[in-house]
């Protein structure tokens, strides 16, 4: 009995340090906690952009803030900051107010992009403007400005094109105002992320107008859209609408000479009516006016028409919709939503 005993003691002795190092083991496999795990977005905005979220804020937000974040152009030198949600709604989904060495920020619940959301074109698109509020200290850091424009955008802006274009001399050319250029960011991140940047679109610029030509015109063979500065000095919410409709139609040119292929094209004119003639346009339809959604559109060529019609389908798309609902769905489908599921502008050239 002695014996039998001495064996389960010794049995026991063995297998206890075993159970030691199972244990060590298995917490080795997993050294990151629960909690970590689950506020990683909350930590990673703390520890890179000095951004500390309060008790409103969920797992799916934080990460959707830090996605946001991670978009920004690196190097921002950015101010200790403390978020909070709220249901309000507020101008540019935002608030910022600062407090000694810390600002105050409050968001709209109602800017985070839904699932199952029909906004499936640029889903963080309202949270992403109320972060450029925010990195642009709401619009007045002109350098920071910039940097977006040309780092998620490819563009720069030029104070004139002396150099560019032949007889282009510097009193031509206004500066742009801070808030024009928030304005142009607004109305590029409206387009899928794919068609954010356009290698070939290069300089925006702000022109004084003239007599002889007092409007915005886009030249894809020279990089660069032109902006006539009567439309960006416009006010009231008409005005305002008119305005990101000419900038969206001044980037479809774009679209039209470097991204879309020939096959794209040829449908949309056979969808417009539009073949070659002498006239001085080069082209006619056999449609009526009607099927167009503006007087330019019907007059012009499949260019113009696309143009058009491209800035009704982000700033008037219910008068889209009712005049040209098969010029709606196509650029719906076979544009918008085909672009949405590419990633970056080499995917498509």
């Amino acid at each position: 009995m002695r014996i039998i005993g001495n064996f389960v003691l010794l049995a026991i002795i063995i297998l206890q340090p075993s159970c030691y190092i199972s244990q060590y083991n298995t917490v080795n496999k997993n050294p990151t906690s629960q909690r970590e795990k689950k506020y990683a977005s909350h930590l990673a905005l703390e520890a890179k952009y000095s951004v500390y979220l309060d008790a409103t804020w969920t797992t799916k937000e934080a990460a959707a803030l830090l996605k946001v974040f991670k978009s920004m152009p690196f190097g921002l030198n950015l101010q200790f900051s403390r978020w909070h949600i709220s249901n309000e709604d507020l101008e540019n989904g935002i608030k910022i107010e600062p407090k000694d060495k810390l600002k105050l920020v409050t968001i709209s619940r109602n800017i985070f992009p839904v699932e199952g959301s029909e906004e499936v074109l640029s889903p963080d698109k309202d949270l992403y403007y109320a972060v450029v509020q925010f990195v642009t200290e709401n619009g007045t850091n002109r350098s920071v400005i910039e940097l977006i424009l040309q780092n998620r955008y490819g563009v720069y802006v030029r104070a004139s094109l002396t150099g560019v274009a032949p007889n282009r001399t510097p009193e031509r050319y206004s500066a742009f105002e801070n808030d024009d250029l928030m304005l142009i960011i607004s109305v590029f991140e409206e387009f899928p992320q794919a068609l954010h940047k356009i290698p070939q679109l290069k300089y925006i610029v702000r022109r004084i107008d003239t007599e002889e030509r007092g409007m915005s015109y886009a030249r894809p063979g020279r990089g660069s859209i032109v902006l006539a500065e009567s439309i960006l000095m416009r006010s009231g919410l008409y005005a305002l609408k008119d305005t990101r409709k000419i900038i969206t139609h001044e980037k479809a040119h774009f679209l039209w000479a470097y991204v879309f292929n020939d096959q794209l094209k040829l449908d949309w004119a056979k969808l417009g009516g539009w073949s070659r003639d002498a006239s001085e346009s080069g082209w006619s339809t056999t449609q009526e006016r009607s099927a167009f959604v503006t007087d330019y559109a019907y007059t012009e060529n499949p260019n113009e028409d696309m143009a058009e019609s491209i800035g009704f389908y982000f700033v008037y798309p219910d008068k889209l919709r009712f005049c040209c609902p098969e010029k709606y769905e196509f650029i719906h489908n076979r544009i918008m939503l085909t672009y949405s599921k590419l990633y970056t502008p080499s995917n498509l050239m």
